[in-house]
């Protein structure tokens, strides 16, 4: 990459650069949709999903066809869920987010783990570091998509950025753990599960499309996800609203929170909630000892 280049052209360059290095691996790659510029969030994912049967019929080096509208981390129902918890509850007006993955190799779920996921990581890792060289802003904000993601990097020495606690990776096996905001906040589920319904999350989706220049797939979203909203999916939404507020206004590493606000916030929640709370908010006096390591 060369300074002249424009943002877009920058960041087609490391496209190509991911797609070859998939390849290398034996593995097959989805591409990911770019921001327009440099973003105030960036989350973090581990790795694609693919099925064993897409892995065996498409030769690694060519794009699977992922459905609508085309790019990685906006195909799935799950996709849209967690796009929507960006949009509306991470981001205030004025601030973006984007979506990525540390591992950019698409590889079968029962592969994805262990001495595997280790190695892909640790391969993959300078990529991630020049990715958000380009669409980070200097002060942006991690936020790890799933605690695999998120205990590496937050053992990674020269990791420099921001980073939040890691907050629930999508997945039908943890629907158990995307239960437990509506247990923990009863009240406000309620009001949340009556209000919110297919059209809000379609709504949401359009915005993030229209934005990107691809609302015309629109109706073929529709058309794939809207049978398919129910409970789980809005037990994702309630539960992205509320990890997602938190890490807007709070960092483990540069929170500005006094004791006495970190005092008050885990007092008034529920006695089976704070835990929870001491987890995802924390006030710089504890934050600084937590990393004192990696810093």
């Amino acid at each position: 990459m060369t300074l002249d280049q424009t943002f877009e052209e920058r960041y087609d360059a490391l496209q190509s650069q991911w797609r070859r290095l998939a390849i290398d691996h034996g593995h097959h790659y989805f591409q990911y949709l770019p921001p327009r510029s440099p973003v105030d969030y960036v989350l973090v994912a581990k790795m694609t999903s693919i099925s064993e049967k897409a892995a065996s019929e498409t030769p690694p080096g060519r794009y699977p066809d992922v459905g609508p509208p085309g790019f990685n981390m906006h195909v799935s129902i799950g996709d849209l869920i967690l796009n929507y918890g960006a949009h509306r509850h991470l981001c205030k007006e004025g601030e973006t987010y984007y979506l990525t993955d540390l591992s950019k190799c698409a590889i079968p779920p029962k592969y994805a783990k262990g001495k595997l996921q280790r190695n892909e990581f640790s391969d993959w890792y300078p990529s991630l570091l020049k990715e958000l060289e380009l669409v980070a802003k200097p002060d942006a904000t991690v936020v790890p998509v799933g605690s695999a993601t998120g205990n590496f990097l937050k053992g990674q020495p020269d990791f420099s950025y921001r980073l939040t606690e890691p907050i629930l990776h999508w997945s039908k096996a943890a629907v158990s753990a995307a239960k437990m905001a509506s247990s923990l906040f009863p009240d406000e589920w309620e009001e949340f599960r009556q209000s919110s319904s297919w059209e809000d999350l379609r709504a949401s989706t359009e915005e993030i499309l229209t934005e990107a220049g691809l609302a015309r797939h629109m109706d073929d979203i529709n058309r794939k996800h809207s049978g398919k909203f129910g409970d789980m999916q809005i037990h994702y939404m309630f539960t992205y609203k509320k990890e997602l507020t938190l890490r807007g206004h709070y960092s483990p590493v540069f929170s500005k929170m006094s004791d006495e606000e970190y005092t008050e916030i885990v007092s008034s929640a529920p006695s089976d909630f704070a835990e929870g709370i001491q987890r995802l908010v924390r006030p710089a006096s504890q934050a600084s000892d937590d990393c004192s390591d990696d810093e």
